[in-house]
């Protein structure tokens, strides 16, 4: 069951994203696959036993430390 940090964004970086709002104390997406995705900053885990396709392109903010995050495009091969 990987784990992945999720790569910081500015809010600039972010403009035009569709934001996940993540909520302190439970995951913004869970289940459907085995990748957990930890915001980059404070380790909150914020997409848990996802698949890869759930990540891919998202960009979360995360509830605890209100950093921006996006998947950190790692490939399967």
């Amino acid at each position: 069951m990987p784990q992945f940090d999720m790569i910081l964004l500015t809010p600039d970086a972010a403009a035009g994203a569709d934001i996940l709002e993540h909520t302190a104390g439970s995951p913004v997406r869970e289940g459907g696959g085995d990748e957990t995705y930890r915001c980059g900053s404070c380790k909150t885990k914020l997409l848990v036993n996802v698949g890869h396709h759930d990540a891919h392109g998202v960009v979360v903010k995360c509830g605890k430390c209100g950093r921006l995050n996006t998947e950190p495009h790692h490939h399967h091969h």
